[in-house]
């Protein structure tokens, strides 16, 4: 796929950030992604809109190019209107049921998967409510794609173009074959919140992205969230949670943030770009935009073991 070039200027109103992040999504939904669900290039764009929207004026550029080395390492998908035509043409009824998604997803039969969904999609006059769809049996898989699912959902709400829902579909599609779908605990037990403390150990530094995503997905205002909250809290159960001692630090940095925002995490990411370099920087900034998160949704309480973390990453 072609590299998207970054414009000289970006106009303070923020329209030109936000056509230019706009972009950046659009090639990460369309990318020819053959590697884990955890590395796919969208959750590096949406980690990266969340830093750089702490200030839209001044918009970080090293972030941004670093948007783009990622994705421009792949090509792009040619065949999405192919699909989607040949289903206008054939038809798709009078009648299209969600279950038959479900169901052709659970069979293990990709092509029909496809079919169904592009059905589903043109039978609803392309509403979003096939996002929700897809994102309840991705999270039938949490440990595989818990994370993308999170930064999939969150990056349509910034980009809301209806023409890209076949896309995106056809995106989660494409990584939820390439692993198994689990079955979960029907009740509610447990959240996010009530393992924060074990989870902020530089031991598990691992586990804060898919987490924080969790956490924050929880409380989001979607129809489906009953059935993700599920997910989450069956993945929890399967979890091993030790809460150890762990150091803290000063959080003042990070309180003066949560109170009156600011670039402090735009400038932690600057400063692990300046230090580090390819994947490596990658893995950093998708760990610090997920403290950050945590940080968003937890009490000051938790703030000096977050802001141990915070160090942790960015050194």
């Amino acid at each position: 796929m072609p590299a998207i070039k970054s414009p000289e200027s970006i106009t303070q109103d923020g329209q030109g950030l936000v056509q230019r992040i706009n972009s950046l999504i659009t090639q990460a939904v369309k990318a020819e992604f053959d590697g884990q669900p955890k590395d796919h290039p969208l959750i590096v764009v949406n980690a990266v809109k969340n830093i750089i929207g702490d200030d839209r004026g001044n918009p970080s550029q090293n972030l941004l190019k670093l948007s783009d080395n990622y994705i421009n390492q792949f090509s792009g998908r040619n065949d999405d209107d192919r699909i989607l035509n040949n289903v206008i043409k054939t038809g798709f009824g009078l009648t299209v049921f969600v279950d038959e998604v479900e169901e052709a997803l659970m069979s293990g039969n990709k092509e029909a998967a496809e079919l169904e969904t592009a059905k589903q999609l043109l039978a609803s006059d392309k509403s979003t409510a096939i996002l929700e769809l897809l994102a309840e049996l991705a999270m039938h898989n949490i440990t595989s794609l818990g994370l993308l699912t999170y930064h999939w959902l969150r990056s349509y709400q910034f980009l809301q173009d209806k023409e890209m829902l076949w896309a995106y579909a056809r995106s989660m599609i494409n990584e939820i074959f390439k692993g198994q779908l689990q079955q979960h605990t029907p009740v509610i037990s447990q959240k996010p919140q009530d393992h924060l403390n074990a989870v902020l150990s530089d031991k598990l530094h691992g586990l804060w992205p898919t987490f924080s995503a969790m956490d924050r997905l929880w409380d989001c205002d979607y129809i489906r969230i009953k059935s993700y909250r599920k997910s989450i809290s069956s993945w929890l159960e399967k979890q091993t949670f030790n809460n150890v001692e762990v150091a803290e630090t000063d959080s003042t940095g990070l309180t003066n943030y949560i109170n009156n925002s600011g670039r402090y995490f735009i400038d932690l990411a600057e400063d692990i770009i300046d230090n580090h370099k390819g994947d490596v920087a990658v893995i950093k900034i998708i760990e610090l935009e997920s403290l950050r998160g945590i940080a968003k949704t937890s009490t000051p309480e938790s703030f000096p073991r977050i802001s141990q973390c915070i160090n942790f990453t960015a050194t």
